[in-house]
C-alpha cells in the first residue's frame, strides 16, 4: 500500500488504547512521533476519540501530526479489546492514509491484535510495540495463535522489558525471534541529583503510580503497613498519582486507619518528589518497566519493588535497591523489613543506584527508538 518513492516517509502511529485518554504508553509513541516529525517525516496518528483532548496529543497535532480519531459508541465498542474497532471496519484509516510504515502501540501485549491483522491484510509493514504484560491475563488458544502470527509478521516486536518479552512468548506459545527490548522515556534530567532530605525521620517513601490496585498493588502495600510493627515505626508513604480507584483506596486507607499514608495527587515535578522522599515503594502485579523506577534511581533513591515484569531488571537486590519475591504482602513485608534494617545505608545505596541506572539506560531512549524504527521502515 505504501509508496516507496515519496519525498518523505509517511508513518502511521496507531494507539490501540481504548481505556483512557492518556497514559505512559501514549507518551512513548507520541514522543517518538514528534521526534520523527521534527526530522521531516509525514506523521499520522490514529487514536480513540475522547471528549477530553490530552495536552500531549494537542501539542503533537499543533506541531503538524495528522490525527485520525475513532468515535466508536455502544454497542459497537463492546467487542473484545483485541479485535479491530468497529469504526475501522466501516472506514479504514490504513486505506485513507496509505502509510509506508505503521507502529502499533499497545498498553499491554494483546490489544493491538486487530491492527496487526489489518496491516497484514493491506500489505503494510509494521512493528508491534508492547508497553506492559500481565501473568494473570492469558489469551485463549485461538487468540494466542493469532497473536503469535501477528508478532511474527511484524518487522520487529518491541517490548519495554525482558520480562514482558519472556512472558509474551509463553502466552503466545513460542519464541519471537524478531523481539527487541527498547527503553522508555523518563521525566527527570539525566543528570538529576536532588539533595537528600534534611530529616532522616520519619522515613518517607513515595509510591508514584496511577491509582489502580489491579496493576499497581496498592492494597498489598496497605496490608503490610497495617501490621503492628509498621504502625509503630516512623515511616510514611505518599501516593502520587490519580486514577479510577481513588475513592475506594481512600476508603480502604481510612478503614485500616493508616495515618502513615497520604494521597499527594498528580505531580509533574518528579525531582521535587525526591527532594522530600528517601525511597520508592512499588508492589505492582503487572508492569512493563516503570519509568518511576528509572527516575528514582537517576535521582539517587533506592527502590523497593515487586519482582514483576521489568521491575527488578535495573536493580541488584540489596545493592542498589530491594526486591520483593512477588506482589503479595508476605514478600513485600520481607523486602521492606530488609530495607528498614539498613535504612542508615540508604543514601549510599541510592548513590550506587544512580550509577547503575546510567549504565543501563541511555540519555535519550526515544531518539534511539526512532533510529531503530527508521531502520526497520527502510
Amino acid at each position: 500500500m505504501g509508496t516507496a518513492n515519496r519525498a518523505r516517509p509517511r508513518i502511521l502511529f496507531v494507539s490501540a488504547n481504548e481505556t483512557a485518554p492518556w497514559g505512559p504508553s501514549e507518551t512513548n509513541w507520541a514522543l517518538a512521533a514528534r521526534h520523527w516529525l521534527d526530522q521531516g517525516a509525514e506523521i499520522h496518528a490514529c487514536v480513540k476519540g475522547w471528549k477530553e483532548v490530552p495536552g500531549e496529543l494537542a501539542a503533537l497535532e499543533e506541531a503538524g501530526c495528522v490525527v485520525h480519531r475513532r468515535w466508536d459508541e455502544p454497542p459497537h465498542d463492546l467487542r473484545p479489546v483485541h479485535e479491530l474497532p468497529w469504526s475501522e471496519r466501516q472506514s479504514s484509516t490504513l486505506e485513507k492514509v496509505r502509510p509506508d510504515f505503521v507502529l502499533v502501540s499497545q498498553g499491554d501485549n494483546y490489544e493491538g491484535l486487530g491492527w496487526m491483522e489489518e496491516c497484514q491484510a493491506h500489505g503494510v509493514p509494521y512493528v508491534a510495540y508492547s508497553n506492559s504484560a500481565a501473568d494473570f491475563e492469558w489469551p485463549v488458544d485461538d487468540v494466542a495463535e493469532r497473536l503469535a502470527k501477528g508478532y511474527l509478521a511484524a518487522r520487529a516486536s518491541l517490548f519495554v522489558s525482558e520480562g514482558n518479552r519472556e512472558l509474551t512468548e509463553r502466552q503466545v506459545g513460542g519464541p519471537l525471534p524478531n523481539a527487541r527490548v527498547v527503553r522508555c522515556h523518563f521525566k527527570v534530567d539525566y543528570a538529576a541529583a536532588p539533595p537528600w532530605p534534611e530529616a532522616d525521620e520519619p522515613l518517607r517513601l513515595a509510591c508514584p503510580a496511577r491509582l489502580d490496585p489491579v496493576n499497581k498493588g496498592h492494597d498489598v502495600l496497605f496490608d503490610v503497613l497495617s501490621r503492628p510493627k509498621w504502625r509503630n515505626r516512623p515511616l510514611t508513604v505518599s501516593l502520587f498519582g490519580s486514577g479510577s480507584h481513588e475513592r475506594v483506596l481512600r476508603a480502604l486507607r481510612d478503614r485500616l486507619d493508616l495515618h502513615s499514608v497520604e494521597f499527594a495527587g498528580y505531580v509533574t515535578d518528579i525531582e521535587a518528589v525526591w527532594r522530600e522522599h528517601h525511597g520508592l515503594v512499588l508492589c505492582s502485579r503487572a508492569e512493563g518497566l516503570p519509568t518511576v523506577i528509572i527516575e528514582a534511581m537517576l535521582c539517587g533513591r533506592p527502590a523497593i519493588v515487586s519482582d514483576v515484569a521489568g521491575n527488578a531488571e535495573l536493580i541488584e537486590d540489596g545493592v542498589t535497591g530491594f526486591v520483593a519475591a512477588g506482589p503479595v504482602a508476605a514478600c513485600l513485608d520481607e523486602a521492606l523489613e530488609r530495607a528498614w534494617q539498613r535504612r542508615g545505608e540508604w543514601r549510599e545505596i541510592g548513590r550506587r543506584a544512580a550509577e547503575a541506572v546510567r549504565r543501563q539506560i541511555p540519555p535519550d531512549p526515544i531518539a534511539l527508538l526512532v533510529d531503530q524504527l527508521k531502520e526497520l521502515a527502510a
